[in-house]
């Protein structure tokens, strides 16, 4: 059954969810100088609160406010909101003021999971209460409120809770100079973002066993990207219609053909062979599959997600869409656009476009992705470094694309076939249960818990059990990822969603992990030749190849460490006593060797490139990526001296 959960606080934890995360971004990627500032509970309070973090405004890009004793901060003029803490972020040791003779330190590295769910803004009143959205909220209030008069900032301004991401947003825009067609597009992403999160909470899923299938899994996301604002947003551009959350079914939608003269299209690997069976499973609906292949001769059948559909008929002229009653049902996977049909297609998923935003991408597939995909699979992956026991390398075996000049038009209608080992066509009882790594440190099926998928499911209800499950999760992970940079210069885009774990059925112990999707792979030419003999086949201007082999450690170091180790370790709380992260050094070095260049940049190093969401939107970029120095959080220790 469904977790229990309140409706009536929903639309307040979709907003914080959002709201969070774009705090995270514009304190971690530079844009906003924030303060965190700890504080001493108030006698008739249980001390909920560890600290406030003050979110300082900024006049210009290049002007930021720096908190300061030299001069009286003011609530309504300099500050942005007000967050309180429940647990210390990361913090610059040597950038602090004092004011009123509070301790102030610098934030370097925000965190959402971090925050208490109350985001405050200034706003001039003489009425210093706030709606009792939470049990908490009346309580949480008082302390900000107390915490702010021991630093002199109160005054005649009181505090707003639910401040929202569109409007956290829109001043900060205004502040920094972003233009308005810009502030609008990426306000509206924003919304688009609490809104289906407000409605991910609204209709909670069963929460997942053992016995769960991997599907089942997939779809049991509740939150998604745990720093990205746009985690939940769901855009769709004309000719697609608007996408309303319960209006459109992105979780089990058709699959539809398209029929492309044969000329039009490039065909990766045994597309046609491989995609057989999916094919006449679509055109046998009607009963005439001999007829319809007939009357399609000379052209590519190709699997279509059903909402792609106007997007390709407006794009390419010569390309068809079968009948409506041509269709199968599909399950989609984390990313919306991979499916999987088992009752179908055995040892496969598809990728598939759709040309709606998710996050920052439209989730199209690039000819860059069709064409790299089978041939790095072909000829790479076999030869790479890495324990065949601990990792599985699901291959992009098959692909298509429209053949067009522009690949922003031919992205819109392109399709890869990718191996699935969760989806056997030989499947036995005793397989093992393959979960996506993001799963794990989903919440179960509700907002205002602690509880995650991974201490339910596997009942980690001690700090031992905890310790354990992470110290070994940790020792494979890096056993199945590092090899291949540090020997090969490849390096996969190991997050939570193109990860999956593979347990035990009956004992729940981890044996191993699964990658898939090559789209955001980096790879080091000349490492690549030295040690495998062969070179990456690349379209020109293809954003696989690291140029450098700190490109290819840059992206090991976003995916698996920051993306998916730290969201494991804050979740079973091995982040704030620093066990995690020593767990992950004692590994890490391990595997690596103290004269390597890989170890230098992930152990010595305190400062590491964090990739920019925020500055990338601003910029409007998406392949090209954007990067700031943020603490090494390999280098992580507890911080003892801000408590």
């Amino acid at each position: 059954m469904p977790a229990p959960y309140s409706t009536a606080k929903n639309t307040h934890y979709g907003k914080f969810a959002t709201t969070s995360r774009l705090v995270s971004c514009l304190v971690s990627e530079g844009l906003v100088n924030a303060y965190y500032c700890s504080c001493t509970p108030r006698q008739d309070e249980n001390g909920a609160i560890k600290g406030l973090t003050l979110l300082m405004r900024l006049h210009g890009a290049t002007n930021k406010i720096q908190l300061s004793s030299a001069r009286p901060i003011s609530l309504e003029n300099d500050i942005l909101a007000v967050i309180p803490q429940r647990g210390v972020p990361e913090l610059d040791k040597e950038s602090k003021v004092l004011v009123n003779g509070v301790q102030c330190y610098k934030i370097d590295l925000a965190d959402p999971w971090d925050m208490l769910p109350h985001i405050y803004s200034p706003e001039i009143s003489y009425n210093n209460t706030t709606p009792a959205t939470l049990p908490d909220s009346e309580s949480i209030y008082r302390q900000v409120i107390h915490g702010l008069k021991i630093m002199g900032l109160q005054g005649d301004i009181s505090l707003v809770d639910g401040f929202d991401a569109v409007q956290l947003w829109q001043q900060f825009a205004h502040d920094y100079g972003v233009t308005d067609k810009l502030t609008d597009l990426i306000a509206s992403e924003l919304a688009s973002s609490m809104l289906h999160q407000t409605y991910t909470y609204d209709y909670p899923k069963p929460l997942p066993t053992l016995e769960s299938s991997s599907i089942q899994w997939e779809q049991s996301i509740v939150e998604g990207h745990a720093t990205h604002p746009m985690h939940k947003a769901r855009r769709s551009y004309p000719p697609l219609p608007p996408l309303n959350p319960g209006q459109v079914n992105l979780e089990t939608p058709k699959l539809r053909l398209l029929s492309i003269p044969r000329s039009s299209m490039q065909l990766r690997g045994e597309f046609e062979t491989l995609a057989a069976p999916l094919v006449d499973a679509i055109l046998e609906k009607t009963g005439n599959a001999k007829e319809l292949r007939q009357q399609h001769a000379g052209h590519v059948l190709m699997p279509v997600h059903e909402f792609q559909i106007p997007n390709v008929l407006e794009r390419f002229e010569d390309a068809s869409v079968l009948p409506e009653e041509n269709n199968v049902t599909a399950h989609s996977l984390t990313s919306i656009r991979s499916v999987a049909i088992p009752e179908v297609l055995k040892d496969l998923t598809v990728k598939l476009c759709i040309g709606i935003k998710v996050s920052s991408a439209l989730r199209t597939i690039t000819p860059y992705t069709t064409y790299f995909g089978p041939g790095f699979s072909e000829q790479v992956v076999p030869r790479l470094s890495y324990d065949r026991k601990v990792l599985t390398i699901e291959r992009e075996l098959a692909s298509a694309v429209y053949s067009h000049p522009d690949t922003d038009m031919a992205k819109h209608c392109s399709c890869v076939m990718r191996e699935a080992i969760e989806y056997p066509s030989n499947a036995t009882p005793n397989d093992d249960t393959i979960v996506v790594a993001a799963a794990l440190v989903e919440k179960i099926q509700k907002p205002d818990t602690d509880e995650t998928l991974s201490t339910h499911v596997w009942n980690l209800d001690t700090e031992e059990k905890r310790e354990a499950f992470l110290d070994r999760y940790i020792e494979l992970a890096l056993k199945a990822f590092v090899p291949p940079c540090l020997e090969n210069g490849v390096a996969f885009e190991a997050h939570g969603q193109n990860t999956m774990c593979r347990f035990d059925k009956q004992t729940g112990e981890l044996k191993g992990f699964v990658i898939r999707d090559f789209g955001g792979v980096k790879a080091h030419n000349p490492t690549l030749k030295e040690t495998c003999g062969v070179e990456l086949d690349v379209l020109p201007d293809s954003c696989v190849v690291a140029h450098t082999l700190e490109e290819a450690y840059k992206l090991l170091y976003h995916t698996l460490f920051h993306s998916q180790l730290q969201r494991l370790i804050r979740v079973l709380d091995m982040h704030h006593n620093g066990r995690g992260w020593e767990m992950v050094r004692k590994h890490f070095s391990a595997l690596v060797p103290s004269d390597h260049p890989m170890y230098h940049f992930f152990m010595v190093q305190e400062k590491v490139p964090g990739k920019c969401l925020i500055k990338m939107k601003i910029e409007e970029l998406y392949r090209d990526y954007i990067y700031s120095p943020v603490p090494n959080m390999l280098l992580s220790r507890p911080q003892e001296f801000v408590q």
